[in-house]
């Protein structure tokens, strides 16, 4: 077991989309990306000195394909439980995806590109951990909690690290060319993304990572309220 003076946040590019490894004294893993980025991930695990039966929770941040999609593999090649929220149990345990909503001219295009996901069983996992109320990470070793974010989707989740270090899931996105924060380009409650992101702001990070781009400062984020 590794020992850890604090937790970090360490990134897993995995194409478009970013996983995260917190360490702490028991490791947790946020987000899985798309299918098929298992062995990316465990490998990132190994790397870090960690066994794949020492994974001790999956965060999923919300239930969308590109951040759920290897869930399942995982908690069966790990045994970690796997965390949402409430509103978003029933996409994951069948494999559907919570409902994807532009918030953008950039969000409308991007969504005509996607296209509809049809629910795929075979990538559905029941997750065991199931919550809607600010969820303490002590019992990893971790010094930070889960925090409920929505507006990006209705169970969006947030994890926020006593180190500063906050991940934010899709609720703060970057922009391909620029690399700069940006609102999330898919929203079903924009006003209320923006409710959470003033929430995360609250909590004083000073570095915020993000499923897509980032990661960014806290005055990056505080930026894109004014």
């Amino acid at each position: 077991m590794i020992e850890e003076t604090g937790p970090s946040v360490i990134p897993i590019p995995l194409g478009h989309v970013n996983a995260f490894l917190v360490r702490g004294i028991r490791p947790i893993l946020v987000d899985t990306g798309f299918p098929g980025s298992a062995p990316k991930i465990l490998s990132a695990l190994q790397k870090e000195g960690y066994k794949p039966w020492e994974l001790a929770l999956i965060v999923i941040t919300h239930a969308h394909l590109d951040h759920t999609g290897s869930a399942a593999t995982l908690a069966g090649a790990t045994g970690a439980p796997v965390l949402i929220h409430k509103a978003e149990a029933e996409y994951l345990s069948s494999g559907a995806s919570a409902p994807v909503i532009p918030a953008s001219f950039t969000g409308r295009i991007f969504r005509l590109m996607i296209g509809k996901h049809a629910p795929a069983p075979d990538l559905g996992v029941t997750p065991v951990i199931r919550i809607d109320t600010p969820y303490r990470l002590d019992a990893f070793g971790i010094d930070g909690t889960i925090l409920p974010t929505p507006g990006h989707t209705r169970g969006s989740l947030s994890v926020s690290l006593a180190t500063g270090e906050c991940i934010a899931g899709d609720l703060i996105n970057g922009t391909f060319l620029t690399h700069r924060a940006r609102l999330p380009i898919f929203a079903e409650d924009p006003e209320t993304a923006k409710q959470s992101i003033r929430s995360l702001l609250d909590t004083a990070p000073k570095t915020v990572y993000a499923g897509h781009g980032g990661p960014f400062s806290g005055a990056d984020v505080e930026a894109l309220l004014r």
